[in-house]
């Protein structure tokens, strides 16, 4: 009878664990399209849906990034400043991980630094799983709801200026 509570009392709380985040994949290599997903907002803690802001006329800079990480560190400055310099032609979308970090480190961070940019927190990890990102910062050009490339890292100015004027 214990065992049986016990495996219920498990059951449960992996139902419960995984229930507040849909699951999916993205196939960045084969130029995937981007599914259907929520983005919570940093600040505000409002959803948008990924694939309606991904498909909106306008290319898009998508960053999975994390606040601990020094190359995001060095990285996000640059897209700061090309965000100020695109933001009416070019979606920028940030999106903070949960790794190794929680909600209140990655919003002092982004405060701290004065970012402005669109700025996403990814409570569960679902979206670095299903964009299967293995290290940040991570990026990816996306045009029309589509992978168009993955960026080579570091990123500056200068070379999302590039990327983006093809």
């Amino acid at each position: 009878m214990k065992k049986i509570i016990l495996m219920m009392s498990l059951l449960l709380l992996f139902a419960v664990s995984c229930g507040g985040s849909k699951e999916f994949s993205v196939d960045v290599d084969g130029k995937g399209k981007i599914p259907s997903f929520e983005l919570k907002e940093l600040n505000s803690n409002k959803t948008v849906n990924a694939e309606k802001l991904m498909n909106n006329g306008k290319k898009t800079l998508f960053i999975v990034a994390a606040e601990w990480c020094p190359h995001c560190k060095e990285e996000l400055p640059e897209v700061q400043r090309f965000y100020d310099a695109n933001k009416d032609k070019i979606n920028v979308v940030v999106v903070f991980s949960n790794s190794q970090t929680d909600l209140g480190k990655t919003r002092t961070y982004v405060k701290d630094n004065e970012y402005t940019f669109p700025a996403y927190y990814d409570e569960s990890g679902s979206i670095a799983r299903g964009f299967a990102v293995e290290g940040f910062p991570y990026n990816l050009k996306i045009n029309n709801g589509k992978v168009e490339e993955k960026l080579e890292l570091p990123v500056d100015f200068d070379s999302l200026t590039a990327s983006f004027a093809k």
